[in-house]
């Protein structure tokens, strides 16, 4: 189906829901229904419902849902042991400043470079006690969070996302078969988002870039009155407060070896296995175990807090369901053939600035309709031969489209990576947008400069 400039008006319906109501599941069911419409006109319930079920069917869809229960599941039991508490009282010794406890965050998100859902979830479960209790804003982790999920993953071509672009530049021309990894390697230096993101979020840290926008409004609610995610941004749309200090004897002794163990055994076994689920599985198996050796929890207490965690993730199952359908509304109403007819004349004029036009494009693109590795598999079929026709550089081109799929993971308010981040640190997905737009704004200037710059020079 080919509607023209009218394919964009479910984006623009979304969009000036979800930035005037706040709502992320209305504002998608509102979009899905302007598809719906615009596809099927008075038979649009048909089409709607359609679209649903695809969301339910779609792609990731059941392996994120699972994934959130299970990580749902080792939180609450984490937290219920004081397994939590115990692991934030214990790096506390050594991350004993706001800025330690941010750095801190930083090297437990690079140890985790594996796999972006292992990234975002180990890293707001592990971190979120520590930085609760120095006053660092949920806003500010999430950003730190999500902003090094992706970026630290394209960087490492052992990571999925490495294993996945390797097979990408292979499948889409940009080198032969079996030199996809060497290829990709010798891209990394032309992955400028991801580069520069990763020294944004560390310049952070570090305390020499400020806090901006939205961030710097939750950073002083959490420095001066000790909310560190406020009723606007959180997704209990209430004031997460820290736990006051105590000087009992219990709480200080509270044991961080369970904690410490289960992030060990998600990792190891995340890698040995290749599956995160596999992982949490294990870790869970690990605290019912050590938890009942212990007697800290009787097994009747351990089902009920199991399935308080895995209930507790509902509302961002829902929301990936919703986010899936509407990406499957926007490719049948033709959104993403009428988007690259309509740049196409501009991505010919030159091969200098070829890839800096396709990541600009992409980055855009990214924005309003997401996609990630869904967007490369779109795209870079269609894009890539225009480049190889016109003389662009083949790496400098490939680059641009990974770097661009690494923005959508990042800062598009439907991507499965802002919506794990959610989940682990209890910030709305724009809430997490609000935070971070500035300084992904910066990252996005600075990469198309980067890219302007080495298609000229290459």
């Amino acid at each position: 189906m080919n509607l023209g400039i009218l394919s964009l008006l479910p984006i623009i319906v979304f969009f000036t829901l979800v930035f005037t109501t706040k709502k992320m599941v209305m504002s998608f069911v509102a979009g899905i229904l302007t598809a719906s419409l615009l596809m099927s006109g008075t038979g649009f319930v048909g089409s709607f419902l359609n679209f649903i079920q695809a969301g339910f069917m779609g792609g990731t869809v059941g392996y994120l849902c699972l994934l959130l229960a299970l990580f749902g599941v080792l939180i609450k039991l984490l937290d219920a042991s004081g397994a939590a508490l115990g692991f934030a009282n214990w790096v506390s010794k050594f991350a004993n400043t706001p800025r330690k406890a941010l750095l801190l965050s930083f090297v437990v998100g690079m140890a985790t470079f594996v796999d972006d859902y292992l990234h975002e979830m180990a890293v707001g479960s592990a971190m979120k006690p520590v930085t609760d209790k120095y006053r660092i804003s949920r806003s500010k982790l999430a950003f730190l969070n999500n902003g090094t999920a992706s970026t630290i993953c394209v960087m490492v071509p052992i990571s999925t996302w490495g294993a996945f672009y390797a097979g990408m530049y292979e499948s889409s021309g940009v080198c032969e078969a079996g030199q996809g990894l060497s290829t990709y390697i010798a891209s990394l230096p032309f992955m400028f988002f991801p580069i520069f993101m990763l020294l944004i979020v560390l310049f952070l840290c570090f305390g020499i870039l400020p806090d901006l926008g939205s961030l710097k409004k939750q950073e002083r609610l959490a420095r001066e009155k000790g909310i560190v995610c406020s009723a606007a941004v959180s997704n209990k749309a209430e004031d997460i407060t820290i736990a006051e200090e105590t000087e009992d004897q219990e709480t200080k002794n509270m044991n961080p070896v369970p904690f410490i163990l289960s992030i060990v055994v998600i990792v190891a076994v995340t890698i040995l296995m290749g599956d995160v689920c596999m992982g949490c599985c294990a870790a869970i198996a690990m605290m019912f175990i050590l938890l009942l050796l212990q007697k800290r929890m009787r097994f009747a207490e351990l089902l009920d807090a199991s399935f308080e965690g895995a209930k507790s993730m509902f509302s961002v199952y829902l929301i990936i369901v919703v986010a899936i359908a509407f990406t499957e509304a926007n490719t049948a109403i033709g959104m993403s053939d009428f988007v690259v007819s309509a740049v196409t004349p501009v991505l010919q004029s030159s091969a200098s600035l070829f890839p800096a036009l396709v990541f600009v494009f992409l980055a855009i693109y990214s924005f309003f309709a997401g996609g990630a590795w869904t967007q490369s598999m779109i795209f870079m079929p269609v894009i890539l031969p225009i480049g190889f026709a016109i003389g662009a550089n083949p790496l400098l081109m490939a680059a641009a489209c990974v770097c661009a799929s690494a923005a959508s993971s990042t800062y598009y308010i439907g991507a499965d990576a802002v919506l794990l981040t959610s989940a682990a640190t209890e910030v709305t997905p724009k809430g997490i947008i609000d935070a971070e737009i500035p300084y992904c704004l910066i990252a996005t200037v600075l990469s198309t400069v980067a890219f302007l710059i080495a298609g000229f020079l290459l």
